[in-house]
């Protein structure tokens, strides 16, 4: 491809009859030389270049190609963009939800009531299976040191307090797990209300 100066190439293709070329790339090389040609310059493939038209009027400016840190910089740029949109959209969706369902404050704290009567009904049947548990566990460690001879528990025995020991350790991770539910549960409405107020421009009552 001959490289020619910008000035000489647009008298060439104003002269020309026909239509002549349909534009002209100009760009700096890395020695700040101008460069200019009828198709984009292969010395210029890591420059920004300009696209004119035959007639010298600018087109576009074509930026040059980003490097792997401006790539990477651009794709957690774009990252975090896409999680902003799309928390707006949860945000939306939630507010929509909020509105739907409750037409009031009074419906929010009884639809508390409701949440933290089921919780805490749950809290109370696992506490009641836990007192078994840890009676059958008692059981099982009494009989096992009754019939334990030469420190050695028998087999039947020893499974039985295993078993007993796992149902413990299940039983109380119910009723812990039933405990954070209901902290969750309060959060979730206190959060709730907040938002409803917010939305409908209502005061907290004095």
């Amino acid at each position: 491809m001959q490289i020619i100066t910008l000035a000489v190439l647009i008298l060439f293709l104003a002269g020309m009859p026909g239509p002549g070329v349909a534009q002209i790339y100009v760009c700096k090389d890395a020695n700040g030389r101008t460069m200019t040609a009828d198709r984009p310059i292969p010395e210029c493939a890591t420059r920004p270049m300009r696209e004119l038209g035959s007639n010298g009027v600018l087109r576009r400016e074509i930026p040059a190609p980003l490097t792997a840190a401006q790539r990477e910089q651009q794709q957690r740029d774009n990252a975090k963009l896409q999680a902003e949109a799309e928390a707006s959209l949860e945000l939306r969706r939630r507010d929509t939800a909020i509105l739907e369902r409750f037409r009031s404050e009074v419906e929010i704290e009884a639809a508390r009531k409701r949440a933290v009567i089921d919780v805490n009904e749950k809290i109370r049947q696992e506490r009641g299976m836990l007192i078994s548990a840890e009676r059958q566990l008692k059981d099982a460690l009494a009989e096992a040191s009754l019939r334990t001879r030469n420190k050695v528990v028998p087999p039947r025995l020893a499974q039985q307090v295993e078993q007993a020991q796992s149902a413990v350790s299940a039983e109380q991770s119910l009723t812990q797990a039933h405990q954070r539910e209901l902290l969750r549960t309060d959060v979730w409405f206190d959060d709730t209300l907040k938002r409803y107020r917010e939305l409908t421009g209502s005061e907290p009552p004095r």
